[in-house]
């Protein structure tokens, strides 16, 4: 038969032992909170460099199309240096161009 002696220190041990397991539990579950935290995070962050890889594809693509415009330019520019005459004119001629490409390059660098 079992004494009164070996029943409490059964309830003692079982009652270490359950108060093991409750700590176990509760820092899995800490764990567990702490990393969902984090997923959390860093769904926000990949939902935020996402959109500015979208963002950057989208600039990338106008600028794709503004430079699809400019090659066409040079034609327009050996088209029109043809009908220039004098040194003057000619001068005068790429003095425009120089401007008219400093004010695309200033409206390009505003799309970055």
């Amino acid at each position: 038969m079992v004494s009164e002696h070996q029943i409490i220190a059964l309830v003692e041990r079982f009652e270490h032992k359950l108060k093991l397991l409750t700590n176990l539990y509760t820092d899995a579950k800490n764990q567990i909170e702490q990393l969902e935290r984090e997923k959390e995070a860093l769904q926000e962050s990949l939902k935020a460099e996402q959109d500015q890889v979208k963002e950057l594809r989208k600039k990338s693509t106008k600028a794709e199309n503004n430079t699809a415009i400019s090659k066409d330019s040079g034609i327009i520019v050996k088209d029109n240096l043809l009908g220039t005459g004098t040194n003057a004119e000619l001068k005068q001629q790429l003095d425009e161009y120089i401007q008219e490409l400093e004010r695309c390059i200033a409206h390009l660098s505003s799309l970055s």
